[in-house]
């Protein structure tokens, strides 16, 4: 295929991941009974809102001639490697609250996000090379650093509960 939909609809996708990964976030807080877990779920979600704003300011400030015309892909590199990050990643709230349902450890919980947040960076590296405007790429950098630090947050919790146990999820 030599067209991957357009640069706007690359955003669209972006900007939908990440109000679900607030959907997620905010639904495993509700649900955490472990204190620190749950504000550290907290924090991600107000993060995930403000990277919602990011790329919509980002959208909205790009020339409209780099948001219309078709993105350029002569071998079907990018659309293949987007829809395969599409296929893995969590792409629907509905598909958030399900996962949410079958975690039982603030462990699981936040192996789940990790794994969400691995897939986020994947994805806004794909993102990042079908970008042809310099103001975007550097923009979306900002929101992969962004990702790499929540691994980073989680990492951490992770290690922090593996000294003091699992905490139950409800």
């Amino acid at each position: 295929m030599f067209v991957f939909g357009t640069a706007d609809d690359v955003f669209s996708m972006a900007i939908r991941i990440e109000e679900n990964g607030y959907a997620f976030y905010d639904g495993a807080a509700k649900k955490t009974k472990e204190a620190a877990v749950k504000r550290l779920f907290e924090e991600l979600a107000g993060m995930e809102e403000g990277h919602i704003r990011a790329f919509k300011l980002i959208r909205s400030t790009m020339p409209a001639a780099l948001l219309e015309p078709p993105v350029w892909d002569p071998e079907g590199l990018a659309e293949s490697y987007l829809q395969a990050t599409a296929d893995t990643h969590i792409f629907t709230v509905e598909a958030a609250e399900s996962r949410l349902k079958g975690i039982k450890t603030a462990d699981q919980a936040i192996d789940m996000a990790i794994q969400f947040e691995k897939d986020s960076v994947a994805f806004f590296l794909g993102v990042k090379e079908l970008l042809s405007h310099p103001d975007g790429k550097d923009e979306i950098n900002k929101l992969i650093g962004a990702e790499m630090e929540h691994i980073r947050m989680l990492s951490r919790a992770k290690w922090l509960l593996s000294r003091t146990g699992s905490a139950g999820i409800e």
